[in-house]
């Protein structure tokens, strides 16, 4: 079996794992994973912050947004489906944000354009890592074009049954330097 084709299988059994987690686990298990990414000095430190906009199942990135748009100058990003890249967006309410392609709360155009090299702390998505960081997305490849420019920590946020013993890693694939789970923060060594 190809590695396409393995990820393809844990994309499946984590997508169905995450559609399976009652309300309640859900954001009991959201605000034990924002209490830690709060309390990283990564996260002190960090002045503009990359965050994606949750969809779905993913954990929830709406509450971080919102309450600390005031401290901090949160970055997220819009798509191009042309070449698969994002376009990252510096916020000043969450008002700013309108569904945009695959439904997903994307920035306005007005909003001004942020270089990746600005970027002090990403906050990236993922539906499985491993604990080498290796990462499965949605299979667009969006965050993988993105995280070579970016210059600092990249990090995970995911529930504890979102980590898997090994990702298949192509050559593309980009890693996370930390995950934060419901019940650990995890340091990747192997980048």
């Amino acid at each position: 079996m190809n590695k396409t084709s393995q990820k393809e299988i844990i994309r499946k059994i984590i997508n169905d794992k995450r559609k399976r987690l009652d309300p309640f686990s859900k954001q009991k298990f959201d605000r034990k994973i924002f209490e830690a990414l709060l309390q990283l000095p990564e996260w002190k430190n960090a002045k503009n912050i990359l965050m994606y906009v949750s969809h779905s199942y993913e954990v929830d990135t709406h509450i971080i947004i919102r309450t600390h748009l005031d401290e901090k100058n949160i970055i997220v990003p819009k798509t191009n489906k042309i070449n698969n890249t994002l376009i990252l967006h510096k916020i000043s309410t969450f008002n700013e944000l309108k569904k945009g392609n695959y439904n997903i709360l994307e920035p306005v155009s007005h909003t001004k354009k942020i270089d990746p090299k600005y970027i002090d702390l990403a906050v990236i998505p993922g539906i499985a890592f491993d604990l080498k960081g290796h990462r499965i997305g949605y299979g667009k490849a969006y965050y993988d074009n993105l995280i070579p420019n970016l210059k600092c920590k990249k990090i995970g946020l995911a529930y504890s049954f979102q980590i898997v013993d090994n990702v298949p890693a192509e050559k593309h694939d980009q890693p996370v330097d930390l995950l934060i789970t419901e019940d650990q923060t995890l340091l990747i060594v192997n980048n």
